[in-house]
């Protein structure tokens, strides 16, 4: 049984106490003044030079798929992601967090492989190493939440002469010039991190499988999907109908603005929260609802963190004309920090998946700069995502989905790449940026003035290492391993406290047919684990995830 750190206590920013217990790292969090301090002890520069540095010796992994070159693996939650305050968030709506810092550790493993060296700290990596075989350093620091903040301690550390755990990544580095490293997210730690790292090593350049830092800093969030409220206030609407104006607010935003990218998308407007007051942000949200009243003529929005991950802190299918409730979201969500979305609320098309009726939220995804290959059905808890469906062409059809809203769909993955890639892109600064990534989207109606039209619309992006990476690799694996299934399908559940990866993968393994492949991904005990399987068809594929997850139920009492 896998043992949590010892429970302390989490002070909030408005000064409430609450109870960290059950996790397998602490609270603790560098700030921005103790990063740049790092920066400066380590780099000899302060952080706004960083990115550059990052540009010119961190280089995006482009044409090799994964097992090709021995890896580092060395995934993080990330503070862009806002990963610690959508914990903290759980915990105070007295719901089961998911632990974020430790299951982005623990699941990385199902990436590696016997010539890898996977970096982490937390019991379920530890059992993960063990259990797939894979070589590891053991960074030991389980106080801060952050793998990243604690590589940039131990590197704070070995500077001053410690002898730490990170003189073998610098040794197993020197002598695998080659090695391509395994990012999760290339924030500003990360990079401070890797730039001190191969300064140690002494080799040219490093190479990673992440975005480079433009991308996975100023465009791996929301805002730039929906203008500014300011912004659309700005444009005069008279005469034009519900779609020209979505297109011409959409080209008062970030995406057109710093990279000419126009794709389909639904109404909305981001509302700025840095250097603003609560009343100015309140007053925002109450705006921006108006705007979506009185001009599409819509009743119902999201209200949406730019910054957030894995469907955390979404407040859905607000009444637009309840400016209560508007203003006391607006209120609860402004402490957090980041600026917000108030995005047009869609009745989704749904779809049956093997009995069971699933929205339409599909995700495309971007590896290795590519346009990876067909679409993936999200499963989704509440805003949560619990897994994927993979879907090419001929499976989304035989579901009976439209086919435009898959050719739109790839259309608008094809014109993300290619804005990447464009002129914008040069002076953007993220000109040949984009590695990885997702694009989640809205299949759906939303009412008001289209009426009872189907729309399309990008969501969210995901611009860094993402879940349905591991649906993918898996897919890699199964067809390395000769198997013949075509589809395949990940589920992610809450593991028993007993629960372990070893009987997870045993139990796969015994349920596994002939022709298709079962496998466990990861466990977190009561907090986060991932199973997948192949199938003939997405359904089959998807029944078979459903009864491992019942098999595990069954053997320990609960998932």
């Amino acid at each position: 049984m896998l043992v949590p750190v010892t429970p302390s206590v989490y002070k909030s920013q408005d000064g409430e106490d609450i109870c960290w217990a059950g996790f397998f790292t602490g609270h603790r969090v560098l700030n921005a003044t103790q990063v740049a301090a790092v920066a400066d002890r380590l780099l000899g520069t302060d952080c706004s030079s960083v990115a550059q540095l990052a540009q010119k010796e961190l280089a995006p992994c482009y044409a090799r798929s994964a097992g090709e070159l021995p890896a580092l693996l060395l995934h993080s939650a990330t503070p862009t992601l806002r990963a610690l305050e959508g914990d903290v968030a759980e915990l105070r709506a007295d719901r089961v967090p998911h632990d974020v810092a430790t299951y982005v550790e623990a699941r990385a493993v199902f990436l590696g492989a016997t010539a890898d060296l996977s970096v982490g700290r937390t019991a379920p990596w530890a059992e993960a190493v063990s259990h797939w075989g894979v070589p590891c350093v053991d960074a030991g620091d389980r106080d801060h939440y952050y793998l990243s903040h604690a590589l940039l301690t131990l590197a704070d550390a070995h500077e001053r002469g410690a002898d730490t755990p990170l003189g073998h990544v610098i040794d197993w580095l020197r002598d695998r010039p080659d090695a391509v490293i395994r990012l999760y997210a290339l924030d500003l730690e990360m990079q401070i991190f890797l730039l001190w790292l191969r300064r140690r090593t002494g080799l040219d350049r490093f190479v990673t499988d992440a975005n480079s830092p433009a991308v996975a800093t100023r465009w791996n969030r929301k805002r730039h999907i929906h203008p500014t409220v300011e912004a659309a206030r700005t444009l005069t609407p008279n005469g034009l109908s519900a779609d020209a104006l979505l297109a011409a607010e959409q080209r008062l935003g970030e995406a057109y603005e710093l990279l000419g990218l126009e794709i389909p998308v639904l109404p909305g407007y981001t509302v700025l929260r840095t250097d603003v007051s609560r009343e100015a942000f309140v007053a925002g949200v109450l705006d921006a609802a108006e705007l979506l009243r009185t001009r599409y003529g819509l009743r119902a929005a999201g209200l949406k963190p730019s910054e957030a991950g894995d469907g955390a802190r979404i407040v859905g299918n607000i009444d637009l004309g309840d400016t209560g409730r508007l203003a006391a979201e607006a209120e609860a969500a402004y402490p957090l920090g980041d600026d917000y979305l108030l995005e047009a609320w869609a009745g989704f098309l749904s779809v049956e998946l093997d009995g069971t009726r699933l929205p339409v939220v599909p995700s495309g995804h971007f590896r290795y700069g590519r346009v990876a290959d067909g679409l993936t059905l999200q499963v989704l808890n509440g805003y949560s995502w619990t897994g994927n469906s993979y879907l090419d062409a001929d499976a989304w059809a035989a579901l009976g989905l439209p086919d435009e809203a898959y050719r739109t769909i790839r259309g608008a993955l094809e014109a993300i790449r290619a804005a990447f890639l464009g002129p914008e892109s040069v002076r953007d600064g993220s000109h040949q940026g984009l590695a990885t990534g997702g694009v989640d989207f809205a299949v759906g109606y939303v009412g008001g003035r289209f009426g009872d039209r189907l729309l399309v619309g990008a969501i969210d992006f995901n611009l860094s290492s993402h879940g349905a990476e591991y649906l993918r690799a898996f897919q890699d694996t199964a067809r390395r391993e000769g198997i013949t299934d075509r589809y395949a399908a990940t589920r992610v559940f809450r593991p028993s406290a007993t629960q372990t990866l070893g009987r997870m993968e045993a139990t796969a393994a015994a349920m596994t047919p002939a022709g298709g492949l079962m496998r466990a991904v990861a466990c977190v005990p009561e907090r986060w684990g991932m199973v997948a399987a192949t199938g003939p068809d997405p359904a089959a594929a998807a029944r078979r995830t459903d009864q491992l997850l019942a098999a595990l139920a069954d053997s320990d009492g609960g998932v």
